[in-house]
């Protein structure tokens, strides 16, 4: 992995200012994999939790030994699997790492938190420094929890969330899934008593779907919900959100006044991010790449230094600009087509604004103001409007 540490340090040296920077930290550990989930993830193990505990420390040293001097680490996230299996003490041990070596002093500090996790370890995670807890709820509806498989009930992630609370939680996050087989009318009115009751400052809400490799599929084909019902529901929660307060700023995410998630902004804004742990994915500068999948894998490539990566790409300009595009027009806010030319200024857009111009005719995007959106009314097929745009 050096060598890709030199490449990457010999295209940062042209910078006049240390770039800012998000961090991913991935823990790869549940106590069970969901039958639904495609995410990299193992069994929990004590030796394979210590493994990645002391091979995520050294990571961030090899990280911090080439590029420390050229970044500002301004916001830190902690996703998985289960990252709330880590106790107070680790998540302090691995602040403190980052502080050490890459004088990281974070903004946002989120940490993904499974609402069957220990009550008396979220005051311990908000004194370590966490400053946003994420809870993956999915639903507040037992027969939804119930078709996923998911091993808690609503009123321990709703006693997990006031705990938070009253710990001195100032950011919260909770995660909500719709489209699942067992989902009704009264799934809607059930979870939005519960947000009602714990008004949470932030929400996120995904659609289940790429069951296409994992053993959820066979619950889906049993029975399956259309996308009409599914774009229905979403519709709908659009809607009550938008009135209890919380405000769509993307696709799947709305947040009170202030609280939208610093972290994942950079993704849409298709600002620098760092990933550590395997699987993890990267973008600083041109270059994008992804870490090893398999534990094994992943720690033999820290150790060594010396593993290939399964990904590791230098994007040209033209490239650069489709993903700035397909990520910023998740956001509802869009993207500056002046800031677009700015950052790419040898990319030719001619062919690029003949496209939007034919878009925002036909009310598939809209053009104000000098910046390119997404209607709110058409997020739901957002990937074909792109697919027609960029390619």
């Amino acid at each position: 992995m050096e060598k890709y540490y030199k490449l990457l340090k010999n295209s940062l040296k042209t910078k006049r200012e240390k770039v800012r920077t998000g961090l991913y930290l991935h823990y790869p550990f549940c106590r069970s994999k969901c039958s639904y989930c495609h995410f990299s993830s193992f069994i929990f193990e004590p030796e394979l939790h210590c493994q990645w505990l002391s091979t995520i420390k050294k990571e961030i040293e090899r990280l911090a030994f080439y590029l420390a001097d050229y970044l500002v680490i301004d916001t830190v996230y902690f996703g998985g699997g289960s990252p709330s299996l880590l106790t107070p003490e680790e998540i302090l041990s691995l602040l403190l790492a980052l502080r050490h070596n890459l004088s990281a002093c974070p903004e946002e500090v989120t940490l993904e938190v499974n609402p069957a996790a220990e009550t008396d370890r979220v005051q311990g995670w908000l004194q370590a420094g966490v400053t946003r807890l994420s809870f993956g709820a999915q639903s507040f509806d037992s027969v939804v929890l119930g078709v996923l498989g998911r091993h808690y009930r609503p009123e321990q992630t709703i006693s997990l969330v006031k705990e938070a609370v009253r710990g001195g939680g100032r950011n919260i996050n909770l995660d909500l899934m719709i489209g699942v087989p067992g989902e009704s009318w009264r799934t809607l009115e059930t979870n939005l008593q519960a947000l009602r009751e714990l008004e949470p400052h932030h929400l996120s809400v995904y659609i289940l779907e790429e069951l296409e490799k994992v053993p959820f599929r066979r619950v889906w084909e049993e029975s399956p919900r259309s996308e009409e019902e599914v774009a229905e529901t979403y519709a709908h929660y659009q809607v009550r959100f938008e009135e209890a307060g919380w405000s769509q700023y993307e696709i799947s995410n709305f947040s009170k006044p202030g609280f939208e998630c610093r972290h994942n902004l950079k993704y849409w804004r298709y600002e620098p991010f760092l990933g550590l742990g395997p699987s993890a994915s990267s973008h600083l500068g041109s270059f994008r790449w992804t870490s090893p999948g398999l534990l094994g894998e992943w720690a033999a490539a820290v150790n060594s230094g010396e593993a290939d990566l399964p990904e590791f790409i230098e994007l040209r300009p033209e490239a650069e600009l489709r993903e700035s595009l397909a990520f910023g027009l998740r956001l509802r806010e869009g993207i500056s087509l002046e800031n677009l030319r700015r950052r790419f200024p040898a990319v030719d857009f001619s062919r690029l604004e003949n496209k939007l111009s034919r878009l925002a005719a036909t009310e598939l995007l809209q053009i104000k103001d000098g910046r390119v959106s997404l209607p709110p009314d058409k997020f739901l097929v957002s990937n074909s409007i792109l697919s027609e745009l960029l390619w």
